[in-house]
């Protein structure tokens, strides 16, 4: 465990560091020497405000739960800087914690960590919960966007879903309390590094082990009360597939008649120097046109990725992850299915072999000795396997029922944020369409007026 606080926020109030760094979009970046860490900031305009992609309901009446989210404690992630080293180069991230709780000695943690840091994290707590639905981490870049992932685009994107993964673990009622999670939060960077050194084959053999429990159902007949959750979460990833290409093509439309307007407000406006009965008006409308190409442009275009695009792929992958949990429980009643099958067929063996009589057509014989001695070992089999049947019983109804309080806290997630996610893009759309309506309604009325 670690043996004292990191860089906490009030260590830093003789800094450049605000005090409300967790309300405060535009808080300073934490400063870190070029010279000693290969230091490169990303440019100040990556820290303009973003808005959290997660949110979390306050009323849970729908769903009747066992659990509940937690709110005693926020995190935030921002500030990327690219660091160049000679063997390699990659981003970190500045995350921020506020926390009231007695297993956080301090109330305010600042720290930094890399994508292979959250990448650690996850397989940690997917280890020690494999029963629990681990929340996803966006995906790495391909290896087309290799020449991209320090864009500004494809940074801001990545530190907005690092921040609603933390976000969902520590809201989390289990996860929250795990101590991986606590030291990814709390530890500096020696003891971090220090930190994870340890375990990491076991780590792996243990990782290895659950995907072939997790992959070892697929051919086998399950519990028919989960069908219409594996169902729904089948119909619910083509939806949302369908939905992010079906975005893709009308953002790729929107770029284009984006441009295009801005070529057709600079005609009107050519135009208007050439006809001065009416130039006026053709100026006013050529800089209508620029204007709404450029509101088209700022309510829904600039933030199409960040706020719509890779949310849905997120949500694609969050549904992999249940699916994945659905899995293993699915295993551990093919397990179980497995264990009973083979006590009924020790019992019919037995029973077969107690009622067994010499029959005319049979080519040999066997002692009364050799079947009384057959019949003991088959009973001394028998109460292994009725233990191995109640053992592997009890594991399915338990995961059963963690997998109940998980979906269920899942879909009430799920309905909070695509309630966010939906009310966001109706916004943008309202404002794009009333400055549209209301920059027109000038121009009519001042045509009109002349």
């Amino acid at each position: 465990m670690i043996v004292g606080p990191c860089v906490t926020m009030s260590d830093l109030s003789d800094s450049s560091e605000p005090d409300e760094m967790m309300t405060d979009q535009n808080s300073a970046v934490l400063e870190v020497s070029v010279e000693e860490k290969g230091v490169t900031p990303m440019p100040q305009t990556l820290l303009n405000d973003a808005s959290t992609l997660v949110s979390f309901p306050t009323n849970t009446n729908d769903f009747q739960l066992k659990l509940d989210f937690r709110r005693d404690i926020q995190v935030r992630v921002d500030n990327p800087q690219k660091i160049v080293e000679p063997l390699e180069t990659y981003i970190t991230y500045r995350v921020s914690t506020k926390a009231d709780r007695t297993d956080y000695p301090h109330k305010e943690y600042v720290i930094r960590r890399r994508y292979n840091d959250f990448v650690w994290l996850r397989q940690n707590i997917a280890v020690e919960y494999p029963d629990r639905i681990v929340p996803p981490l966006p995906a790495k870049h391909t290896i087309l966007g290799q020449l991209d992932r320090y864009s500004k685009e494809f940074v801001t994107c990545r530190m907005a879903l690092l921040e609603r993964f933390l976000s969902r673990l520590v809201c989390h009622p289990i996860l929250t309390e795990d101590k991986h999670l606590r030291v990814f939060l709390t530890a500096n960077a020696t003891e971090f590094t220090t930190y994870k050194k340890r375990g990491t084959g076991l780590l792996r053999r243990m990782s290895n082990s659950l995907n072939t429990i997790s992959v070892s159902y697929n051919s086998r007949q399950v519990d028919f009360e989960f069908d219409p959750i594996r169902n729904h979460l089948h119909g619910l990833s083509e939806k949302l597939a369908m939905l992010e290409k079906v975005a893709q093509r009308i953002h790729k439309e929107r770029k284009e008649l984006c441009v295009e307007s801005h070529q057709l407000g600079a005609a009107f406006i050519e135009w208007s120097s050439n006809e001065q009965s009416v130039s006026v008006a053709l100026s006013r409308i050529g800089h209508t046109i620029t204007a709404n190409s450029s509101a088209l442009r700022h309510n829904l275009i600039s933030n199409f990725i960040s706020d719509w695009a890779q949310p849905l792929k997120d949500y694609v992958s969050y549904i992999e992850c249940v699916r994945e949990t659905l899995g293993k429980r699915d295993a551990l009643q093919i397990q179980y299915e497995q264990s009973l099958m083979d006590l009924e067929k020790k019992k019919a063996d037995k029973d077969k072999v107690t009622n067994d009589e010499k029959s005319l057509m049979s080519f040999w014989t066997k002692s009364e000795m050799d079947k009384e001695e057959k019949i003991e070992k088959m009973s001394q089999v028998i109460p292994k396997l009725v233990s191995a049947v109640e053992a592997n019983q009890e594991r399915l109804d338990v995961c059963s029922d963690v997998f109940r309080q998980e979906y269920g806290l899942w879909k009430c997630q799920k309905k909070a944020d695509f309630k966010s996610m939906l009310t966001a893009l109706a916004e943008s759309h309202i404002q794009y369409y009333q400055h549209c309506a209301a920059s027109w309604d000038l121009v009519f009325k001042r045509m009109a007026s002349e």
